[in-house]
C-alpha cells in the first residue's frame, strides 16, 4: 500500500509532467508560427515619429560620431596614408535599437577589411519600438542621404578630399526602403556619384521595384543580394502581405516580377536564416567569398566559380563546393 506522501509525490510528478509538455507544446507551436507571432504583433509605422537632425549622424568604424553637418570632419578622421587609394564604403544600417553597437561597429569593420575600404555609417532612427516598424522614418533617412550624396558628390571634384576615391555603397535590410524614397525623390544625383551599390537582403516590396531602382543611375553597378529563408524577411512578408525583394524574385501569387536592368541579382541557395550573411560567424565560405569579391571589384567578379548565371541573364545563383565552373 502506497504512503500518502508517495501517493502526493506522484500526483505532482504528474502535474509537473502535464506542464512540460503544455510548455512544450506552446514552444512548438511558437516555433513553429514564429513569422505569424511575430508579425501579429509588429506593425507599419502610421505617424511620423521625431526626426531631427540630431537622429542623424556619421558614424566611423572606431565608434566615432559627427553630425551629418560634420561630414568634412569625418572623412578627416580617417588614416591619411594611401588615403587616395582606399575606397570609401557608406554603410546604410536596416531596422534596429543599436546599429552602432559593438555589432554594428564588427560589422563596420568587416566591410573595412573587405573591401580594404574606410567605412562610415550614415545613421538614422530606424527604431521605434519592438511593435513598431519605422517605414515613416525611412522616407526621412532618405531626404537626409540625398544631402549628404550631394556632398560627396561635391567632395568629389578635383581637388576635392574625395577625388579619386571610389564611393561604394552597402545597404542592410531596412536601408532598401531608404533607396526606394531615394530613387522615386528622382534627385539630380550624378552619374558615376557610386561606383557601386550593394543591396544586402533588401527590406522592401518585391512589386514595382524596377520601377525605382533604374532611377538610381548615380551608381555605376547595383547587385541585389537574396536569401529565400531569410527569417526577418519572413516576417515582413507575412506582415505586408507582400513579396519582398530582399527575399525572393516571384510575388507571392508565383508570378515573376520584372527585374530593373541596371542590376544584378545574386540568390544565396545554399544560404539559410542568416541576415547578416555577410558578417564574420554568420555566412559561409561561398558566400563570403562571392560578397567580397563583389565589394571590391563589382561586375568583374560575376565570372566567380560560384556563380552560375540563370537565363534571366542577370540572375546568378551562388552554387556550393562541388558544383562550381571550373577555373581556368
Amino acid at each position: 500500500m502506497r504512503s500518502p506522501m508517495n501517493a502526493g509525490m506522484v500526483r505532482f510528478l504528474k502535474y509537473l509532467t502535464l506542464v512540460f509538455i503544455a510548455i512544450g507544446m506552446a514552444a512548438g507551436y511558437a516555433w513553429w508560427n514564429y513569422d505569424g507571432i511575430v508579425a501579429a504583433i509588429l506593425h507599419p509605422q502610421t505617424s511620423a515619429a521625431s526626426t531631427s537632425d540630431e537622429s542623424f549622424s556619421l558614424v566611423t568604424a572606431d565608434g566615432r560620431h559627427f553630425a551629418l553637418s560634420e561630414f568634412d570632419a569625418a572623412i578627416a578622421s580617417f588614416s591619411a596614408a594611401d588615403a587616395q587609394q582606399k575606397p570609401l564604403v557608406l554603410y546604410v544600417h536596416g531596422f534596429g535599437p543599436d546599429p552602432d553597437g559593438d555589432f554594428g561597429l564588427y560589422t563596420m569593420g568587416e566591410l573595412a577589411k573587405g573591401a580594404g575600404a574606410d567605412v562610415i555609417m550614415f545613421r538614422w532612427p530606424s527604431w521605434i519600438s519592438v511593435t513598431e516598424f519605422p517605414v515613416l522614418n525611412a522616407k526621412a533617412a532618405s531626404e537626409r542621404l540625398i544631402a549628404l550624396m550631394q556632398q560627396t558628390s561635391e567632395r568629389q571634384a578635383p581637388g576635392g578630399t574625395l577625388a579619386g576615391r571610389p564611393l561604394v555603397i552597402v545597404a542592410h535590410s531596412l536601408a532598401g526602403e531608404v533607396f526606394r524614397h531615394v530613387g522615386e525623390a528622382d534627385a539630380a544625383l550624378p552619374k558615376g556619384l557610386a561606383a557601386r551599390i550593394l543591396f544586402a537582403v533588401p527590406e522592401t516590396g518585391l512589386p514595382g521595384h524596377r520601377a525605382w531602382m533604374e532611377k538610381l543611375t548615380f551608381a555605376n553597378e547595383i547587385f541585389v543580394f537574396i536569401n529565400k529563408d531569410d527569417p526577418a524577411l519572413q516576417v515582413a512578408t507575412t506582415m505586408f502581405g507582400e513579396a519582398r525583394l530582399g527575399r525572393s524574385l516571384e510575388n507571392l501569387d508565383g508570378s515573376k516580377e520584372p527585374l530593373a536592368g541596371n542590376a544584378d541579382y545574386i540568390v544565396l541557395d545554399p544560404e539559410s536564416w542568416r541576415h547578416y550573411f555577410f558578417v564574420s560567424g554568420q555566412r559561409n565560405e561561398v558566400i563570403d567569398e562571392v560578397f567580397g569579391e563583389i565589394l571590391r571589384r563589382g561586375s568583374a567578379a560575376l565570372s566567380n566559380r560560384y556563380l552560375h548565371r540563370e537565363p534571366a541573364g542577370n540572375v546568378y545563383t551562388v552554387t556550393g563546393p562541388g558544383t562550381e565552373r571550373p577555373e581556368g
